[in-house]
């Protein structure tokens, strides 16, 4: 196994939230599943290449009407949909511990 070097990186973040007794939980890298904004991402990536002339007015154009799509309706939806990723995930995790308390 390989030592770790670097000392885990602190954040100012992690300390206000610390001393207001929150503590600030990450997901997992390369899970862009579980980042609603990522998702958003692509709604608006979607609808601009969609209607793509080219353009900077034009992109500046279909930004508008791109954002224009992402409603409080919409968010809500990503963080259902993601919520959901999250619940298979938490069943897998207690399939894979059973699986692994019987050997």
């Amino acid at each position: 196994m390989l030592a770790k070097l670097a000392p885990e990186p602190t954040y100012a973040i992690d300390e206000m939230a610390k001393a207001h007794g929150h503590e600030i939980l990450r997901t997992p890298p390369y899970h862009p599943e579980l980042q609603p904004i990522e998702i958003c991402w692509g709604v608006l990536k979607n609808e601009i290449a969609r209607n793509c002339n080219f353009t900077m007015k034009g992109l500046e154009t279909q930004l508008e009407k791109a954002f224009d799509k992402v409603t409080a309706e919409t968010c809500t939806k990503l963080i259902k949909q993601v919520k959901k990723v999250e619940d298979e995930f938490w069943k897998e995790d207690a399939v894979s511990e059973k699986m692994t308390d019987l050997r």
